[in-house]
């Protein structure tokens, strides 16, 4: 039976209660949630991934390697809050929020990039002088390295001016977190509000699905939007092979064809991280230690909607997550909000099955630190599920509370024909789990 929900609406100003959270998320899903999450605290840290190979991403790892930005850029850029009148913060959004363009001549497109470089594109109207002197430094350095790398032929079609001052800031501080760091300084983001990559590293980080017939996909992009020309492998191939495949961020994903997608052959088993070459990497990479603090100082954990493998995934399987979320004497609520509908990672997935692969996920992250051999029941690593009353996916209530999981059913809304979650509902009932 689902829980009845009663509204008490509370005011967390000045009070020792007030919620903490810890949201594990991709980008563009958890993006539609910001302004809820914020409305309950300022003391949340986002986590994300950095397994991004799409986009104008893909362009940035071919050319000049390191992580996949794009998610991070996405959940920096949406933190940033406009006041009225505060023109320079509009502005600021604007600029780091804008993609050249994706069709044109590819000479008008380096073009107007160089404009921005230079300081005489009209994006840079109202930024203060000192703010468009840093923004364009980390820009000019993304340039010179852009330089070096001439032979490869650096695509700027779509790229994403965010992504640029990320990258160009990653490269000249030697790190990923200061240059989240001097993004959040200058966009004016609140202190108490975090976004932490899921890995502290300067390299690149690739990810891969084994699907249940034993064929290997490598690469995010090819696990999410599946097409007929997409990277996949055997297994054998992968684990006895002597010789590599070649590297995976080799191509770009710039401009990939989403016509030409289709479903998975078989439903995914696992999500593996690779190297450059889409070997697995064993002894899988440790967990950002900022995030295993995150987990033993918040009060309430939250999954995010999303995708659940190429966005939630890579979050819990690497080393540490699992013991990190059992042993904290912090988190009190773990809360699961459930997809309204299926992707093509999950086509044809019950609700029971999110909360069973974030299970094992977790589970899986305390085997491979060698620390546990035992299972840990359900309800260690979720104690309630939020899920639509219109949701497209079937909601199997009693298989879930079988699980030790509680279930609350919340008024969804439309939005392009797929049900979606309202801000306020979702506000109410949140407020009545937190606290």
């Amino acid at each position: 039976m689902t829980k009845s929900i009663s509204i008490v609406t509370k005011d967390y100003e000045n009070s020792s209660i007030a919620p903490s959270l810890v949201v594990i998320s991709g980008g563009t899903a958890c993006n539609s949630m910001v302004d809820v999450l914020q409305s309950l605290t300022p003391n949340v840290s986002y986590i994300l991934g950095l397994s991004d190979n799409g986009g104008s991403t893909s362009e940035i790892l071919r050319v000049l390697g390191g992580p996949g930005i794009g998610d991070i850029r996405s959940r920096l850029v949406r933190l940033i809050k406009i006041e009225e009148n505060d023109y320079e913060r509009i502005a600021l959004r604007n600029l780091l929020s804008y993609r050249l363009p994706i069709e044109g001549n590819e000479l008008d497109i380096k073009l107007e990039w160089l404009e921005v470089v230079e300081g005489t594109h009209k994006l840079w109207n109202g930024i203060s002088s000192e703010k468009k002197g840093i923004i364009r430094g980390f820009l000019v350095n993304l340039q010179t390295e852009i330089l070096k790398g001439a032979q490869k032929k650096f695509n700027f079609r779509n790229g994403s001016i965010g992504n640029f001052f990320l990258t160009g800031a990653r490269i000249f501080f030697g790190s990923l977190e200061s240059a989240i760091f001097i993004f959040s300084v200058i966009t004016g983001i609140n202190e108490s509000t975090k976004v932490i990559p899921i890995i502290n590293t300067n390299q690149n980080v690739s990810i891969a699905a084994e699907l249940e017939n034993g064929k290997i996909i490598l690469g995010q992009c090819e696990i999410s939007h599946p097409s007929s020309q997409q990277k996949e492998n055997s297994r054998f191939k992968l684990e006895n092979s002597g010789d590599s495949y070649g590297p995976v961020n080799n191509q770009s994903n710039l401009l990939f064809d989403k016509s030409e997608i289709k479903l998975l052959a078989r439903r995914i088993k696992r999500i593996y991280y690779i190297n450059d070459y889409g070997q697995e990497m064993i002894p899988l990479p440790s967990v950002n230690p900022k995030v295993a603090t995150s987990f033993c100082t918040k009060s309430t954990l939250i999954y995010s909607i999303g995708s659940l493998y190429t966005s939630i995934m890579p979050c819990l399987v690497l080393k540490g997550v699992g013991k990190a979320i059992i042993e904290s004497t912090t988190l009190k609520r773990k809360i699961l909000i459930l997809n309204g509908y299926n992707d093509l990672e999950t086509d044809g997935y019950i609700a029971s099955d999110f909360a069973k692969a974030i299970i094992n996920g977790c589970n899986s992250s305390l085997k491979s630190s060698g620390l546990w051999s035992n299972e840990y029941q359900a309800n260690k690593y979720i104690s309630h599920m939020i899920f639509l009353d219109n949701s497209q996916i079937n909601v199997d209530i009693l298989e879930i509370e079988k699980l030790g999981i509680e279930c609350i059913e919340t008024k969804g809304d439309i939005k392009n024909g797929k049900p979606v979650y309202n801000e306020d509902v979702l506000k109410d009932v949140l407020n009545m789990i937190i606290v």
